[in-house]
């Protein structure tokens, strides 16, 4: 099953240090301070992120919690020594324990949440261990502990995994879904808008790009054409219109900076 991607801005993709691991329902990456302000984009996206900017030398912090967006989002980063982020795959969210079992990441779609760690909490005691840590493995077993002491893994309905994996295995509009599963197109919509805040439609939609995206990113010498063979799009004026809506560029602009990191 293929994982869907939340790819970084340009100014974070170029200051990554270690490319994303994958562990359970997380995928993790890193990326040191620079002399400017870091910029990210989030395109839309059924994942949630996480990103944790901590110093080496004192307690400031800074906790950003981005849900799914339906449009392309903007982020500056504050000034810090470092960039830990982590990335969730569309099977759920984590939430504060004592949440309802069934808090779904329609919760935090198209929210971005920021905030300083306050002394003697769970965040805080994260930032003072990331400092004692050596390793970037060390890192992702600290955050995997911390989300376990301190909060609960919620996971999307059952009806929602078994639609998404029809789409994984190649359903690509609600009317194949529909034919393909026990739900009507309307009951399937409705499924995803309380599950993810978005569409069944747009969700296909975000996969589709996500994985159009994600084979640019392997492999940006590959002719601009050829990236959308079998992808599920019309024509080439099809794709260029998605990719300028979801990306705020075109691809050969995209592509071009790319090449240049």
């Amino acid at each position: 099953m293929k994982h869907m991607i939340q790819p970084f801005g340009i100014d974070m993709h170029k200051n990554v240090l270690t490319d994303t691991k994958a562990v359970k329902h997380m995928h993790f990456y890193e990326a040191n301070k620079t002399n400017t302000i870091l910029n990210i984009s989030f395109i839309p996206s059924s994942t949630t992120e996480w990103i944790i900017c901590y110093n080496n030398g004192n307690d400031k912090a800074e906790f950003i919690c981005a849900g799914s967006q339906n449009k392309l989002t903007e982020l500056s980063l504050n000034v810090f020594d470092h960039y830990f982020g982590v990335r969730f795959d569309n099977t759920g969210c984590y939430f504060n324990k004592g949440c309802n079992a069934k808090t779904y990441p329609v919760n935090i779609t198209d929210n971005v949440f920021r905030y300083e760690p306050v002394p003697d909490s769970y965040e805080m005691q994260l930032v003072k261990d990331f400092h004692k840590s050596l390793t970037f493995k060390d890192r992702i077993a600290l955050f995997k502990a911390f989300v376990t002491d301190c909060k609960t893994f919620c996971p999307v309905s059952e009806s929602i995994k078994e639609l998404n994996n029809l789409i994984y295995s190649g359903a690509g509009t609600v009317a194949e879904l529909s034919a393909e599963s026990e739900y009507s197109v309307r009951h399937i919509s409705r499924l995803y808008n309380e599950v993810y805040g978005i569409g069944a439609k747009d969700f296909i939609k975000m996969y589709r790009f996500q994985n159009v995206l994600a084979a640019i990113i392997a492999d940006p010498e590959r002719d601009n054409s050829s990236f959308i063979e079998g992808a599920g799009y019309s024509d080439q004026a099809h794709f260029q219109r998605e990719f300028r809506t979801f990306m705020g560029m075109t691809p050969k602009k995209y592509i071009k900076l790319i090449k240049n990191f």
